[in-house]
């Protein structure tokens, strides 16, 4: 029983963890971030975009990442889903919906 309840505790704790870095948007950023970085890399590997932030916009409810170029042009990429950024929706380098 003691094994149990220790282990309840450790997944407990875990959960709480993960609850906690959601919710400070550290997940959600690096979830973000890797999904920006792939898109980049697949369409845009020529033009060696470094990756630059990623925050919240409140105006669209996503999160925006940001590319610098090598002639310093900033490129945004919309990313969807809010709190869970899977998909990039806007591309800057288009200038439209993806």
């Amino acid at each position: 029983m003691r094994k149990v309840k220790k282990a309840l505790g450790i997944v407990g704790v875990g959960i709480l963890t993960i609850a906690i870095l959601w919710g400070m948007g550290i997940i959600s950023k690096s979830i973000g971030k890797h999904t920006a970085t792939e898109y980049v890399q697949e369409n845009y590997k020529e033009m060696n975009l470094r990756f630059e932030d990623i925050e919240f916009s409140t105006a669209y409810g996503d999160y925006i990442a940001s590319f610098i170029g090598e002639d310093n042009t900033i490129y945004n990429f919309r990313l969807f889903l809010g709190q869970l950024p899977i998909s990039v929706v806007y591309d800057s380098i288009k200038q439209s919906l993806v």
